[in-house]
C-alpha cells in the first residue's frame, strides 16, 4: 500500500511540474513519466489487494490497455489496443518491469506506427504461456519499419528502456520485426517465468 501510494504521489508531482513548463517537448517527457510510473503502479495496486507474491498478469494488461487508448486519443487517430491470450500468474518481479515494457510498445505504437494524422489503427497484444516462459507479441497495423531497422541500434528512449528491461532485468529476449500478415510491425518477447536466473 505505501509503495502505491508513493507512486501515486510521484505521478502527482510530476503532473503538477508539467502544468508550470511552456515547452511542448518538456511537457511530452512529462507525460511519459507520469505514464511509466503509473504502469508500476498498476502492478502495486493489485499485489496491495492479492495475497502472495504473484499478480494476474491479465488484470495489468487491462488496465494498461485502458490507460493506453485514454492517452492516445485524439479526434483523427483513434487507436484500437485488443488482448488476445490468458498469461496466468506471473511473480511480481516479472510483472512489474514487462508491464513498463508494455506500457513504452504501446506508446512507440502510437507515436511512430500510428501517428497524428495516419487514421489510427490497431495493436493486439498476444500473451500465452510455453512451458516455463510467457510470450507476448505487440502487432499494429501501422506503417511498419523504417528501411534498414536494426533494434541494437536505435536511439530512442522508449526502445533502450525495451531493450534495457527485457534483456537485463527480466533475462528475456525480444524480436522486432514487420507484420506476420501485412502492414506493421511485431515486437515478440520471451520472458522465463520459472526457475528464473538470480
Amino acid at each position: 500500500h505505501r509503495v502505491k501510494n508513493n507512486l501515486q504521489t510521484i505521478s502527482s508531482l510530476l503532473r503538477l511540474q508539467g502544468r508550470r513548463l511552456a515547452s511542448a517537448e518538456a511537457k511530452a517527457a512529462i507525460d511519459e513519466s507520469v505514464r511509466r510510473v503509473r504502469s508500476i503502479a498498476l502492478v502495486h495496486e493489485i499485489l496491495s489487494r492479492e495475497a502472495g507474491e504473484d499478480v494476474p498478469f491479465l488484470e495489468i494488461v487491462s488496465d494498461l490497455t485502458r490507460i493506453a487508448e485514454e492517452a492516445f486519443a485524439v479526434p483523427d487517430r483513434p487507436i484500437r489496443v485488443l488482448v488476445d491470450g490468458e498469461p496466468g500468474a506471473v511473480p511480481a518481479t516479472v510483472a512489474t518491469p514487462l508491464a513498463v515494457v508494455l506500457n513504452e510498445l504501446l506508446q512507440n505504437a502510437a507515436d511512430h506506427a500510428l501517428p497524428e494524422g495516419s487514421g489510427g489503427g490497431q495493436v493486439v497484444l498476444g500473451l500465452r504461456r510455453e512451458g516455463s516462459e510467457l510470450v507476448v507479441e505487440v502487432i499494429d497495423d501501422g506503417q511498419g519499419l523504417p528501411p534498414g531497422f536494426d533494434l541494437d541500434a536505435a536511439g530512442g528512449l522508449g526502445l533502450s528502456i525495451v531493450r534495457t528491461l527485457v534483456t537485463s532485468e527480466l533475462a528475456g529476449s525480444i524480436v522486432v520485426a514487420p507484420a506476420p500478415d501485412g502492414p506493421g510491425t511485431c515486437v515478440h518477447l520471451r520472458v522465463p517465468i520459472e526457475n528464473r536466473p538470480a
